[in-house]
């Protein structure tokens, strides 16, 4: 009888083991569904990552290559059309304000590069979603080129305030504003 009770006992708390590893490994793959969505979220379909995404686009198209032949100049800039707004308006410190796409894009091939290019980087953005449809950006524009004297990296810096705005899909550049004109940068004459 001892014994006939101690094996009821026994495979009681067997089956009591086997239902917490059961209802354990359920948890866990919640838990790991949960952390896989909300990852997944982030790094796929938030709006702020694609923001960011398309101001390092534009950040690829200005920076400009060493040597750089005219014709993949002319192709470069060409596609910075794609990333602005028809009716943009750039303001930088006491420079004359560019209303236009045209006026920007001229604005850009009429520049003229550092010997050696320049690599254009967007630093410390911040991205703040007003709408769906609407973002705003505050950013460090850095431009890396290199001092044909020294032979040493120089890196001329600047704040900007970028309003975007979703059109077409896309986002695109409205606004953009800064307090003094980046160094070394195209500004509008």
């Amino acid at each position: 009888m001892r014994i006939a009770a101690f094996q009821r006992r026994l495979s009681a708390f067997r089956n009591s083991r086997s239902a917490m590893r059961s209802n354990g490994s359920i948890y866990v793959a919640v838990v790991f569904a949960v952390l896989f969505g909300y990852f997944g979220y982030q790094w796929w379909l938030n709006p702020s990552r694609a923001v960011k995404h398309r101001l390092g686009e534009i950040a690829a198209v200005l920076s400009m290559p060493p040597d750089e032949a005219g014709i993949a100049r002319v192709a470069r800039l060409s596609e910075l059309r794609r990333y602005l707004a028809d009716d943009i308006y750039i303001r930088a410190g006491a420079l004359p304000a560019i209303t236009s796409r045209e006026m920007a894009v001229a604005a850009a091939a009429a520049w003229q590069p550092p010997p050696g290019g320049g690599d254009v980087h967007f630093a410390d953005v911040q991205v703040f979603m007003e709408s769906s449809n609407a973002a705003h950006a505050y950013l460090a524009v850095e431009l890396t080129r290199i001092n044909p004297e020294s032979g040493q990296a120089v890196i001329d810096a600047g704040d900007a305030s970028v309003d975007l705005r979703k059109r077409g899909g896309e986002w695109v550049v409205t606004k953009v504003q800064s307090k003094e004109p980046t160094p070394g940068l195209p500004s509008p004459r």
